[in-house]
């Protein structure tokens, strides 16, 4: 006994129209049991067909047969009222998933009867990954597949989805699709943040930090922060492909504690988080505290000066030392050498290691009367005749002394530092005077006029004539010479000699 088809499906409310055969030689009776409006269709000697209508539910169907030989035999199938798969959803995730790492895509889908006709394919945008028959389980339970793949940096943004086919094209049925929602999965890849600062920073000055990481991936979705102490920084962002950078400019403000201070960089991509600390010492330093009597004094005065530091700094007054935390003191008579000179305060240092200095200086004024010294106003000028010349007279002192050089008999002046054209005129004696609010200060200076050096030119000219002449004769002569051997013998001829008286 058989049923055809043997597996019978139909639309809800639908019609079937099944047969029930066997091979039994004299069947006395063909009949099917069911539970559904039936009317006999069709029959044969060994077989009869049955419409089945208004199918809403899943139904048994009983084929029988009263065999004489054999006896009754029996045959059973379901008629199965077909459910399109609806809904089907598809799990992702729910957080951002690192390049590279695994996840896990989770397709369900309710309805989708009959099962065996069912197939869940997962989708990566119109890509397919998978497709799984569902599995044969209760209709009623949501029929789930599962599917490991790798996350890509091209997966970002890209929409997942699961489909379902309930194919039942053989049965003449048709093929029923349902898709789930896309979902968007988000990758991302995100390294580790490097800081670069420096090891100190003095109160009250400014110094750049930055923050850089690589290998960042999606760069434009991703967030950097830098903070110092707790104190978010203004930072200044720049995204370049895989990179992000983030710097600032650290201060602290009079008043702040000295010490380490903790400086973070923090950079957020989706729900990730990355972080990175490094520490930065504060201190204070700032300039020596240099005291002076008087800076403005006059010659022979005694002054005196103080060099002083903060806590913990060694310091040196003109490069000589004191131990830390002592004032550094000098004094000094004024004389002439120390106008114009500088008075260095200088302070050292250390921290983590490293040695910092801080200078201050004052420039000493001595006020002194004029000096006219050998090397600034020579005793003796010895100048050529006719030659141009600068006269130069200076004299030291404070203040600056005017300087004039004077011929005693008849009261003409030299022009200090201008050209002069040199003639017996200003030879003689000069009396120098420098003249200042301080005093006076003269001396004699003698000027000699030496006569003039001869013009050599002409001599030169002539001896060079005189060679050139001698050399052009001698040419001359060796040419002819040459000629008359060419010609044939030579032989010296003797002229005679005319007499004196003659002459």
């Amino acid at each position: 006994m058989w049923i055809e088809p043997p597996d019978p499906v139909t639309t809800p409310g639908g019609t079937v129209v099944v047969k029930c055969s066997t091979d039994c030689d004299q069947p006395l009776l063909i009949g099917l049991e069911t539970q559904l409006d039936k009317t006999p269709e069709d029959n044969g000697t060994r077989w009869r067909a049955f419409r089945l209508r208004n199918i809403t539910q899943d139904s048994l169907l009983l084929c029988f047969v009263n065999c004489k030989d054999k006896g009754q035999m029996l045959h059973s199938t379901n008629v199965t009222v077909i459910q399109p798969p609806e809904p089907v959803k598809l799990e992702l995730p729910p957080q951002w998933i690192l390049v590279g790492q695994n996840f896990t895509l989770r397709c369900q889908v309710w309805g989708g009867k009959p099962r065996q006709n069912l197939t869940l394919a997962l989708l990566r945008g119109s890509q397919e990954l998978s497709r799984q028959k569902a599995p044969e389980q209760d209709p009623r339970k949501a029929a789930e597949i599962t599917f490991t793949a790798t996350a890509r940096i091209e997966d970002h943004g890209v929409n997942f989805s699961c489909r379902a086919e309930l194919d039942l094209q053989p049965q003449g049925l048709g093929l029923y699709q349902k898709s789930s929602a896309p979902v968007e999965l988000h990758t991302f890849g995100l390294g580790t943040p490097h800081l670069t600062s420096p090891k100190l920073l003095e109160v009250g000055k400014e110094e750049n930090v930055s923050c850089e990481i690589d290998e960042l991936f999606p760069v434009e979705n991703a967030q950097i922060h830098l903070s110092l102490g707790g104190r978010s920084l203004s930072s200044s962002v720049t995204r370049s492909q895989d990179m992000l950078r983030a710097t600032a400019i650290a201060t602290i403000q009079e008043g702040d504690r000295e010490g380490q201070w903790e400086l973070t960089c923090n950079v957020t991509l989706g729900n990730q988080n990355r972080e990175v600390q490094g520490n930065l010492t504060i201190y204070s330093f700032p300039l020596p505290k240099l005291v002076i009597s008087e800076s403005n004094v006059s010659e022979g005065t005694l002054v005196n000066v103080t060099c002083e530091a903060r806590t913990g700094a060694k310091v040196y007054l003109n490069g000589t030392p004191k131990s830390p935390g002592k004032a550094a003191q000098l004094s000094l008579k004024a004389a002439e050498e120390h106008d114009g000179s500088w008075i260095t305060c200088q302070a050292v240092l250390e921290v983590l290691g490293e040695q910092l200095w801080r200078n201050r200086s004052l420039k000493l004024l001595v006020q002194y009367g004029p000096r006219l010294k050998e090397a600034d106003c020579p005793g003796t000028w010895a100048w050529p005749e006719g030659t141009q010349q600068i006269p130069r007279c200076r004299a030291s002192g404070n203040p600056t002394p005017s300087v004039a050089c004077v011929r005693d008999y008849d009261h003409m002046s030299l022009p200090l530092g201008v050209p002069l054209k040199v003639s017996r005129s200003h030879a003689g004696p000069y009396r120098c005077t420098a003249t200042s609010r301080r005093g006076q200060a003269a001396k004699y200076v003698t000027v000699t006029i030496a006569e003039p050096p001869r013009d050599s030119v002409p001599i030169i000219m002539g001896v060079l004539l005189t060679v050139g002449l001698a050399i052009m004769a001698g040419t001359i002569a060796a040419l002819c010479l040459r000629q008359r051997k060419r010609r044939g013998s030579y032989e010296p001829q003797m002229l005679p000699l005319r007499d004196r008286q003659a002459d």
